[in-house]
């Protein structure tokens, strides 16, 4: 017979797909966060990381059969759903004790990693068809089951971003006894729960123990202890101490600012042209540490913060910049992307400042294209300024950061300054239709620390730039290409930071 009873696999089977398709989605996030994290999460690592998990899956679907065809087959899906109690901790020592090591061993880690967590759950699905008389109804029915579990485990993944890592691990765990006692019995769903409900009070001490040491021995921070790491819906934060006074907020394992610098950074990119300007209005692009509200405030009547992750913007209240903004009249904050914002506001700023990210990924290096200093421009107010950090101080090397970022100013604006910084190890680009000041005027307020500080005039950056290519919306090479050289540059040289340009 060939009715819809007769085609439909059992309800159990079908709660096992879900169940498996639940934790799946979990399973991903989690593999990706570890392996993006602990690869340093540039655009090129994202992309090996996504191409790894669908060839982990697919190793799943070609494993299907054979598993079936063997006695240790049911043991083999066992041990892999057992895996699992291995994580966040086994990837996180695994690249702390591999620190030492090339790219030649720690890809091979991540990927062998990423296939026995996942291959044992994607042989589900094919077992599942493989068992139905008529194929293309039990594909349709086991699919769309292992679909809607999916969807399930992406909705499981959403509510616990911004939350400690044991919620995601509680719920995936959950999940991976379900798929096992729908799917293979009451024994081994109690092999599997008994060890998760011992090791799971122990979770967040050991996964930030193991974080710590991923800090210590890849990073170089011999003195490091993670006192915050969330995951957010965009990028893993952590806030790692190096000693009194040395505190780092990294996102996706990328340093993104350390305690020491900021001062200087936040003084170049935009206390200074504050200064020489004195704007009414400032926007803030980026800068979710807030520590640019209360000296902007000093010099300007309103300063209108945008960020797009709130839990950046949570971790900078909580530990870079405790008392920014509350009670301050004169500042807001919009919870949005930077572009839409740009794009979508109709209001009008004398000064712009991108406190963005270096352009190490896409979304971020959007944020140093032609195209969005051209929505910048549509927002400054008459010889209104943009301010940059050029992520790094080698202008005139063509195929640099800086040169790029500088000439996608100048492809937009009349005039563009640079100054480059000595003691900030940065160059800063001023840009505007006309600027307000002279840059030389910089050296009139700059830190009293500062050793040696070039100044380059309008003029002075387009000869130098010359024939530079900008960096526009559909010719972003310098992220992958970066990323390449950055990405082995850290696999041969453990500890050491590779440059941002």
């Amino acid at each position: 017979m060939n009715g819809s009873g007769a085609s439909r696999p059992p309800t159990r089977r079908l709660a096992a797909l879900a169940a498996a398709g639940g934790a799946l989605a979990t399973s991903q996030a989690l593999i990706v966060r570890e392996l993006v994290s602990g690869l340093f999460g540039e655009e090129i690592v994202i992309l090996l990381v996504n191409a790894t998990l669908f060839a982990a899956i697919s190793l799943g679907y070609w494993w299907a059969p054979r598993l079936t065809r063997t006695a240790v087959g049911p043991k083999l899906f066992v041990a892999g759903c057992l895996l699992h109690l291995s994580l966040p901790v086994l990837p996180r020592w695994g690249f702390a004790l591999l620190d030492t090591t090339s790219a030649v061993v720690r890809l091979p880690f991540a990927v062998g990693l990423a296939a026995c967590l996942l291959a044992p759950l994607a042989t589900l699905l094919p077992r599942a068809v493989a068992e139905q008389e008529d194929r293309v109804a039990g594909m349709r029915w086991s699919y769309s089951a292992e679909l809607a579990g999916f969807l399930g485990g992406l909705l499981v993944v959403h509510v616990s971003f911004g939350h400690p890592v044991v919620v995601l691990m509680t719920l995936h765990w959950i999940l991976l006894g379900g798929v096992l006692a729908l799917s293979m019995g009451r024994r081994p769903a109690l092999a599997f729960a008994v060890p998760a409900a011992l090791l799971l009070p122990s979770l967040p001490a050991r996964a930030q123990a193991a974080s710590t040491a991923v800090y210590r021995n890849v990073h170089g921070m011999k003195h490091a202890d993670v006192v915050f790491s969330i995951d957010s819906p965009y990028q893993r934060v952590e806030v790692v101490d190096d000693g009194p006074g040395r505190r780092s907020l990294y996102l996706d394992g990328l340093e993104n600012l350390n305690a020491s610098d900021l001062a200087l950074l936040n003084e170049y990119l935009a206390v200074i042209p504050a200064r020489l300007m004195r704007p009414r209005r400032v926007l803030l692009v980026g800068n979710g540490t807030l520590s640019l509200v209360a000296p902007l405030l000093v010099l300007a009547e309103e300063v209108v913060t945008v960020e797009l992750d709130p839990v950046v913007v949570e971790t900078g209240r909580r530990f870079f910049s405790p008392d920014a903004g509350r009670g301050r009249a004169g500042w807001s904050l919009v919870e949005t992307d930077g572009k839409a914002y740009l794009a979508r506001s109709g209001e009008t700023f004398d000064l712009i400042v991108f406190d963005v990210p270096s352009p190490l990924g896409f979304q971020e290096a959007f944020l140093h294209t032609r195209e969005i200093y051209e929505l910048a421009r549509a927002r400054l107010a008459p010889r209104g300024v943009v301010a940059v950090q050029l992520s790094g101080n080698r202008l005139g090397e063509r195929g640099r950061s800086p040169s790029r970022v500088a000439a996608s100013l100048a492809a937009v604006f009349e005039e563009v300054a640079v100054v480059e910084s000595a003691i900030a190890d940065r160059a800063f680009a001023y840009a505007s239709p006309s600027l307000p000041f002279d840059v030389e005027r910089v050296r009139d307020v700059m830190p009293p620390a500062e050793t040696k500080l070039v100044v380059h005039s309008p003029t002075a950056v387009r000869r130098r730039i010359g024939d530079t290519r900008p960096l526009e919306v559909d010719s972003l090479d310098l992220v992958l290409r970066r990323g390449l050289e950055r990405f082995f540059a850290r696999q041969s040289a453990a500890g050491k930071r590779p440059r941002d340009e």
